[in-house]
C-alpha cells in the first residue's frame, strides 16, 4: 500500500488517501482497515452515524468517472486544471484522474479567490462556498476559463445565477465517493452510469465507476444489490435527467407536514451571521418531530429571527449550546452526529 502523493493510475499499487489533520489514533484505526486489494484507492467518508469509514475504489472505477467528465467537458491535452480541493476528497482525486487521461497539466492551489482568478486554469472544481467567496470579492474570471464544476453541497439556484451573471462558467454537479466522483452535470446523468428511484425515493446507481465496497474493521463489505448501489439521497430519474431532492435524513414530518431541513439550513444561513449554528429535528411524541437550534456560541435572538422567516410548524422549539457544529472537511453538516451531541 502506498500513502498519499502522486498517484500512478496504471500501477497495481493501492493508495490510502487521508486528511493529514486526522488525529493519530483515528488515522491508525483507518490504516488497519485497509483490505488486501490491488490497484485501488481508498478515501475516507463520513458514515450515517458521523463515524469515518473508507470507500474502496478501483483505479478503473475512478478513471471511468474521469473519462465521462472529460467527455462532457470535451477536455483535451491543452486544458489546465486548477485543483483547490484536496486529493483525499474525490473532488480533488477526480481532477488528477481526468488530467491523467488527457495529459493535461494540473495547478494545485491553496484556496485563495484572487490567486484562483489569476491562474492559468481552463477547468476547475469548486464547492459552493468558494463560489460565494469569488462573488463577495467581486473578482472576474479570465477569458481562458471554460468551466467550473461545482459540487460537494447544495448549489443554490440564486448563487448559480449570480455567478453566471458575473461571468463565472459554473456547472452544478452531483456526485459521491461511492461513484468515484461526479454522477451528473446540470441534472444530466453522465454516460458511464445508470440511475433509478427506489420505491422509498432513494436513488440507486449502477455503472463502471461504482466502488468495490466499504473497508470496515470487520473486513470489506459490498452493499450493492445486483450491481446497484442504493444511496441515502432522494431523487427523481426521468430518462437521463436526474433531480436530487436531498438526503433521506433531511426530510422529516412535523405534525403531518413534510419539512425539508436543507431549506431550513438555507434560511438559517441567511440570519446566523458569524455564529456557527445548525438546524436539528428531534423526535416528539405528539408531532413526530420538532425543530431545534444547535449553536456553538451565544445564540442571542437567532431563534427569534429564524422563526420570523418560516412557517409555524417549522419554528424552533428549543435551543442547545454545543462545543462545535460537526462538519466534513468541505463544510458539509454532519447532522446525525450533531443530534447525538444535542441529545447525549
Amino acid at each position: 500500500m502506498e500513502a498519499a502523493g502522486v498517484i500512478d493510475f496504471s500501477s497495481a499499487e493501492t493508495h490510502l488517501l487521508l486528511n493529514p489533520r486526522l488525529p493519530a489514533e483515528e488515522r491508525a484505526r483507518l490504516e488497519r482497515m485497509v483490505p488486501p486489494l490491488r490497484a485501488h484507492i481508498l478515501v475516507a467518508t463520513s458514515g450515517t452515524s458521523g463515524s469515518i469509514k473508507l470507500v474502496a475504489l478501483s483505479k478503473a472505477a475512478v478513471l471511468a468517472s474521469a473519462a465521462a467528465v472529460n467527455e462532457w467537458l470535451e477536455a483535451r491535452a491543452g486544458d489546465v486544471w486548477c485543483r483547490v480541493l484536496p486529493e483525499f476528497h474525490v473532488g480533488g482525486l477526480g481532477i488528477l484522474a481526468r488530467a491523467h487521461l488527457t495529459g493535461s497539466r494540473v495547478i494545485a492551489l491553496d484556496w485563495d479567490p484572487l490567486a484562483f482568478a489569476a491562474s492559468e486554469a481552463t477547468l476547475a472544481s469548486l464547492v459552493p462556498a468558494q463560489v460565494h467567496d469569488l462573488l463577495r470579492l467581486g473578482v472576474r474570471p479570465a477569458s481562458r476559463l471554460r468551466a467550473i464544476l461545482v459540487g460537494g453541497g447544495v448549489f443554490e439556484s440564486e448563487l448559480q445565477e449570480r455567478a453566471r451573471s458575473n461571468g463565472w462558467p459554473v456547472l452544478a454537479t452531483y456526485g459521491m465517493s461511492e461513484c468515484g466522483s461526479t454522477v451528473a452535470v446540470s441534472d444530466v446523468l453522465l454516460s458511464h452510469l445508470e440511475a433509478r428511484s427506489e420505491s422509498d425515493g432513494r436513488l440507486a446507481l449502477r455503472g463502471a465507476s461504482l466502488f468495490t465496497g466499504y473497508a470496515t474493521e470487520a473486513g470489506l463489505v459490498d452493499p450493492k444489490v445486483g450491481g446497484w448501489f442504493i444511496s441515502d439521497d432522494l431523487g427523481v430519474v426521468e430518462g437521463r435527467r436526474l433531480r436530487v431532492l436531498g438526503r433521506r435524513g433531511d426530510f422529516v414530518k412535523v405534525g403531518g407536514e413534510s419539512v425539508d431541513l436543507k431549506r431550513l439550513d438555507h434560511i438559517l444561513d441567511g440570519v446566523r451571521g458569524a455564529v456557527d449554528a445548525a438546524v436539528v429535528a428531534l423526535p416528539d411524541a405528539r408531532l413526530g418531530h420538532v425543530i431545534h437550534l444547535a449553536v456553538a456560541g451565544d445564540p442571542g435572538d437567532l431563534a427569534e429571527r429564524f422563526n420570523a422567516r418560516v412557517l409555524p410548524f417549522e419554528r424552533m422549539r428549543g435551543v442547545h449550546r454545543v462545543e462545535r457544529i460537526p462538519r466534513t472537511s468541505l463544510g458539509k453538516l454532519l447532522r446525525r452526529e450533531l443530534i447525538e451531541d444535542v441529545t447525549r
